[in-house]
């Protein structure tokens, strides 16, 4: 399950007696990192040795790097009552399910379950940033990893996403003369190689949106550095009312193809690879 969401939807595991403790095969600091940037109230520890994660039969197979995805819930006498091991990460109300079934309280009927919270969300916000930011970066920077890189790619490939993301950690901490910019536009060209390799018309609507959108900045420019000039500025507010229109065009082109280009699984993509490389960074910030 995601952090975030098991976060989300804490007050209803506490007011159960349940403990949440997750596990991360990072190294300490950076599941501190982690645990800061997310605002977990729980606990999230560490097993770089993996002790814990071979104890349970979870080492990745292919990676032993890596560790499957697994969740268990265990009753006060140390008995597994629950297990999820695999690809499908369960979603709170799943958990909740299970362990009132396990007390004999399912179906609970004096609950009531508060609306989930918005949760403020990275760069990018949506697929407009995404696309855009996508075009900019043209091939992997030189100063990351290129072999921990592939290998992020490979796992992808074989239908990994969720050992991807954790493996693009392993990458991050290996390109050790990468600055944060160098990694994420490796979470650019990640995007850029999953999703728009085969859709060159994306690219091209990507790069008249750019191209608009500068267009738009510098008429805004313009008329603020004329101000003083009436008849200049009038001529201007006429031509950038041409160039947001131009511009509204290009953005309702994109939204109209963005199911076919898949703009929000990229925007998503985009966005866990980044915050994976923005808490690489802060943890080197903190040696």
């Amino acid at each position: 399950m995601q952090l975030g969401e098991l976060q989300n939807q804490i007050d209803r595991f506490t007011t159960r007696g349940v403990s949440v403790v997750a596990l991360s095969v990072d190294e300490p600091e950076a599941s501190t990192v982690m645990q800061k940037r997310l605002g977990l109230s729980f606990d999230l520890g560490s097993d770089p040795q993996q002790d814990l994660v071979k104890a349970f039969g979870v080492q990745n197979p292919d990676t032993r790097e890596l560790a499957i995805h697994a969740v268990y819930i265990v009753d006060k006498d140390g008995s597994v009552f629950y297990r999820k091991v695999g690809r499908r990460r369960p979603v709170s109300q799943e958990l909740l399910d299970a362990v009132d079934a396990h007390r004999g309280d399912y179906p609970r009927t004096d609950e009531k379950v508060r609306p989930r919270k918005r949760i403020a969300v990275d760069f990018p916000t949506n697929y407009f940033q995404a696309l855009l930011n996508v075009i900019q970066v043209e091939r992997l920077p030189a100063s990351v990893n290129e072999d921990a890189f592939n290998r992020v790619y490979s796992i992808i490939q074989r239908g990994g996403s969720d050992d991807a993301l954790i493996a693009f950690k392993v990458f991050a901490a290996r390109s050790v003369r990468a600055d944060q910019k160098a990694l994420f536009d490796a979470a650019s060209w990640l995007t850029h190689l999953l999703f728009f390799v085969d859709q060159p018309e994306a690219i091209k609507a990507g790069r008249n949106l750019a191209q608009r959108l500068r267009r738009v900045q510098e008429l805004e420019s313009q008329i603020e550095a004329n101000s003083a000039n009436p008849n200049e500025k009038d001529a201007l507010q006429q031509t950038l009312a041409k160039a947001r229109a131009g511009l509204s065009e290009a953005r309702a082109a994109i939204s109209a193809n963005a199911a076919e280009w898949r703009l929000d699984r990229a925007k998503t993509t985009m966005r866990g690879y980044r915050a994976v490389a923005g808490a690489e960074i802060n943890m080197r910030l903190k040696q």
